[in-house]
């Protein structure tokens, strides 16, 4: 299983980052960003969980409950749970 990247723009999105911001906050270029959320096959299959939680980190506090759960629910499926 690989991470959505398109859930990973909508909590981007939810947050207020704009993809600059992201990169920025992140460590990240902003063309990574744009791949990630574009799905793109080799950038989703080299995105690392040091990513993903960092992005997380970054948008947590400001999106939904619902929001977060989703995203816990992906995080469970990714690891097999």
């Amino acid at each position: 299983m690989k991470f959505s990247g398109k859930e990973l723009r909508g909590l981007r999105k939810e947050a207020g980052f704009t993809q600059a911001q992201i990169a920025k906050e992140i460590g990240i270029s902003r063309e990574t960003v744009v791949a990630i959320e574009n799905e793109h096959p080799k950038v989703i299959d080299a995105l690392s969980l040091e990513v993903v939680n960092a992005w997380w980190l970054a948008c947590r506090q400001s999106v939904s409950e619902s929001s977060q759960l989703s995203f816990k629910v992906q995080l469970l499926k990714f690891f097999g749970m």
